[in-house]
């Protein structure tokens, strides 16, 4: 079967738009396993728990990204004071009340800091 310019044209752009999509979801995926690793990398599961692995001195986090936006999250984790007013305040977290004792991590690099910040926000 022959086909005119066109619609060879067509299918061509439908492919690449086809392949783009593909590479973006896997990209995505990839960004969140990254920072899944980082999670765990770093030292957070050593107090955090997500879907009952990790520690329980800090806040579940299983489903933090129903509840804290992208910038509330990054923030926690590279200067944790700031999302409160005192350095001891204290936070309500799925019905239990924590103290803010979590370490500042000042030393991760902004990428690690966003891969670990957009794997967190997209528990739900």
């Amino acid at each position: 079967m022959l086909f005119t310019g066109d619609k060879i044209m067509k299918r061509m752009f439908l492919l690449v738009v086809f392949i783009i999509g593909i590479i973006a979801i896997n990209l995505k995926v990839s960004y969140a396993m990254t920072g899944k690793q980082l999670f765990k990398k770093d030292g957070c599961i050593l107090c955090h728990a997500i879907h009952g692995k990790g520690g329980s001195f800090g806040p579940n986090l299983s489903a933090i990204g129903k509840i804290r936006t992208y910038s509330w999250i990054r923030r926690q984790i590279r200067n944790p004071k700031l999302n409160f007013f005192t350095p001891n305040s204290f936070v309500m977290f799925h019905g239990k009340v924590y103290e803010s004792i979590m370490p500042a991590n000042k030393k991760i690099s902004d990428a690690n800091l966003n891969k670990l910040t957009q794997y967190l926000t997209s528990l739900k």
